[in-house]
């Protein structure tokens, strides 16, 4: 017998939970907190740490970010699912969230949490699904998702606290994706899958080439020290910086880090 509970519903509820956890911990709900528990921090990534791809869609940084995200999941999430499928409905999900991850990491060095990636995949979808048939989703939906997704482009630009990067490529991700899971679509000239899996080739190509690229940055041995003077790791985050101050001299940051332990 299929089961009839929304898997929507039932990652909202997860959410949920993971952030009452968090919460009780630390009620500050602090960056350091935050990469402790998965989110995405560049050099943890840069580290092979892969897992941070997908576990940022479970974190949340305050609760107005949870509350705004688990009810898009729960709107958008149930209406996807319902038309999709729950198999379909979690690799749009998960896909589209790795793929915004993905995107986060070669545009920006900020540590960031979130379900919002994964969403816009969702909307992404709606996109596809406007791409298949206008009237008949026209007819069903109206121009409101359109203008949805139009509205969180733009406030993302306009508030310097968003990841839009995580935004743009959680959109695109979905739209590729839909392409590969969906069907064909009536009139299409381009063969869509090839479509979505030479655009998803080509990101996971470029990610790696940014975790070479990062690997050997003043980010990288800065956040990393930061973060293991945190954790009182002191003797690796000392190695951390040494290696750090080896590779690029130049570096003021990272000399001054470097002199701090010295001092100490």
């Amino acid at each position: 017998m299929k089961s009839n509970r929304s898997v929507a519903n039932i990652l909202a509820i997860v959410n949920v939970a993971i952030f009452a956890i968090i919460f009780s911990l630390d009620p500050s709900v602090s960056t350091y907190t935050l990469i402790g528990w998965g989110a995405k921090s560049n050099f943890s990534i840069a580290d092979l740490q892969l897992f941070r791809l997908l576990t940022p869609m479970f974190l949340h940084v305050t609760l107005y970010h949870l509350i705004f995200n688990t009810f898009a999941l729960y709107i958008i999430g149930n209406q996807i699912e319902a038309l999709l499928g729950k198999k379909k409905f979690l690799i749009l999900y998960f896909g589209s969230g790795i793929l915004a991850t993905m995107g986060s990491f070669i545009s920006n060095t900020y540590v960031s949490a979130g379900a919002s990636g994964g969403i816009f995949g969702l909307l992404g979808a709606h996109i596809f699904l406007f791409i298949y048939n206008k009237e008949s989703y026209r007819r069903f939906f109206g121009n409101d998702f359109l203008f949805l997704i139009a509205i969180n482009i733009i406030y993302g630009f306009a508030n310097p606290n968003i990841d839009n990067a995580g935004h743009l490529f959680g959109l695109i991700g979905g739209i590729l994706i839909s392409f590969l899971i969906g069907r064909r679509i009536p009139g299409f000239k381009i063969n869509q899958r090839l479509l979505a899996t030479l655009g998803i080739a080509l990101l996971v190509f470029a990610f790696g080439m940014r975790i070479v690229d990062y690997r050997d940055s003043e980010d990288y041995y800065y956040s990393k020290t930061l973060y293991l003077i945190t954790r009182e790791s002191y003797e690796e985050a000392y190695l951390t910086i040494g290696e750090g101050v080896e590779k690029i001299p130049e570096s003021k940051a990272l000399t001054d880090l470097f002199n701090a332990f010295e001092v100490r």
